[in-house]
C-alpha cells in the first residue's frame, strides 16, 4: 500500500512547531469547540469537565476518598 507524501509528512506539522501530540490535538479540539453552535456546543462544553478520585491510604487501606471536578478556564 503507497501512502501520498501529503499524508507521509503530515504529522511532521505539529513537530516542526515544536509541539507534543497532546498540544496540538487540545489544540485542534479548541478550534473545533470554537466553531460549534448551538446546541452541539453544549454538548461539547459538558464533555470538557473533568473529574478524577483521590483516595487516601493509610496502612495500605483506604481511609478517605475525595472526588475533584476541574473545570477549564473559560467554561
Amino acid at each position: 500500500m503507497s501512502v501520498s507524501a501529503a499524508a507521509a509528512n503530515s504529522s511532521a506539522y505539529w513537530r516542526a512547531a515544536g509541539m507534543s501530540y497532546l498540544k496540538y490535538s487540545n489544540l485542534c479540539a479548541e478550534v473545533v469547540r470554537a466553531s460549534l453552535k448551538e446546541p452541539a456546543l453544549a454538548k461539547a462544553k459538558a464533555r470538557e469537565m473533568v473529574y478524577f478520585k483521590t483516595t487516601k491510604m493509610e496502612a495500605g487501606k483506604a481511609v478517605s476518598s475525595v472526588v475533584t471536578e476541574v473545570t477549564p478556564s473559560g467554561a
